[in-house]
């Protein structure tokens, strides 16, 4: 078992440096190409930081262990949210009044009635593929028209002067890297974490929502923290919060629709949390109210319920 636990929280480490690796890479690869830096942030970063739930939930399903699948999306999601914003909110106030970020808070709710309609009608197939691929493609339309008017975030601007004039060979070494540890670190993750819920006689889909989950939204969390303890813009944190759900949910698990993916499970606490903290972030922007201490211990508590509600 102790063995199990070790590959568990090394996985875990593997998939936070995989994510880094390749993180960095392909922010300068799209410097290279010239994509401003408002599209790196959204659409590079939001991608790279997904991509472990990625790996972990195409090697879960192909094993056919689509429990830990959904448990891995569905519990990033709650994490990034309830975990990640809630404890961004104690350490200082999140502004959410742009109308920019508002328009992200739209497409979120947009996407977790797309959800409720996987979870609770179609399930995950290839209807809710093709429900999943099309809101995306939307999204990513809609965010690549947005660029266009739109050069960079306030507090990015010294990203937007950098120029990149040649690829090193380096940099694809640490793309490959990168995808390498998130490949391993997904492969072990799913493995270890199946071996200790059956050891401990408790359900797959509650060890991948709590800590399979909670590891490949170490990134995410990581960065919250880094960027609300040094005061810097809290777009950055927001952003990449909603834009790693949006990610999460739209490409992740649309993607494993094209497997046998087993829907006996009951999800409707979690949605029902998911859909509420969307509709209440989209609210406290049309009343004109940051996400700060009170949110964050609401969001927190909201957390820790769910983790006993899974337990």
């Amino acid at each position: 078992m102790m063995l199990q636990v070790a590959i568990l929280v090394l996985s875990i480490v593997a998939l936070y440096f995989g994510a880094e690796l390749a993180l960095d890479a392909a922010e300068r690869i799209g410097l290279y190409f010239g994509l401003s830096p408002l599209v790196i942030g959204l659409l590079l970063i939001g991608f790279g930081t997904s991509l472990p739930e990625f790996f972990v939930s195409q090697l879960a399903s192909y094993r056919g262990e689509s429990e830990i699948a959904l448990g891995n999306i569905i519990g990033s999601n709650i994490a990034n949210l309830f975990l990640i914003l809630g404890v961004s909110g104690l350490l200082s106030s999140m502004h959410i009044l742009r109308d920019e970020i508002r328009k992200q808070f739209i497409y979120h709710i947009i996407l977790t009635a797309f959800l409720g309609v996987a979870l609770f009608f179609t399930g995950i197939n290839l209807v809710s593929t093709a429900l999943f691929a099309f809101f995306f493609a939307g999204y990513l339309f809609i965010t690549f028209n947005e660029m266009k008017k739109q050069r960079q975030f306030r507090n990015v601007e010294e990203s937007s002067d950098e120029e990149i004039h040649e690829l090193e060979f380096l940099i694809f070494v640490k793309l490959l890297g990168g995808f390498v540890l998130l490949f391993l670190g997904g492969e072990y993750l799913v493995s270890s974490g199946t071996f200790i819920a059956k050891a401990l006689g408790i359900s797959a889909y509650v060890i991948s929502a709590i800590f399979v989950a909670f590891g490949t939204s170490f990134p995410e969390l990581v960065t919250a923290l880094i960027a609300s303890w040094k005061k810097k813009n809290t777009d950055l944190i927001v952003g990449n919060i909603i834009g790693s759900n949006i990610f999460n949910v739209a490409f992740v698990l649309g993607s494993i629709g094209f497997y046998k993916v087993d829907m006996t499970g009951n999800y409707r606490i979690e949605f029902t949390a998911l859909a509420s903290a969307a509709i209440f972030l989209l609210l406290l922007n049309l009343i004109k109210r940051n996400f700060s201490l009170i949110p964050g211990i609401i969001f927190l508590s909201t957390y820790v319920s769910m983790v006993l509600y899974w337990i």
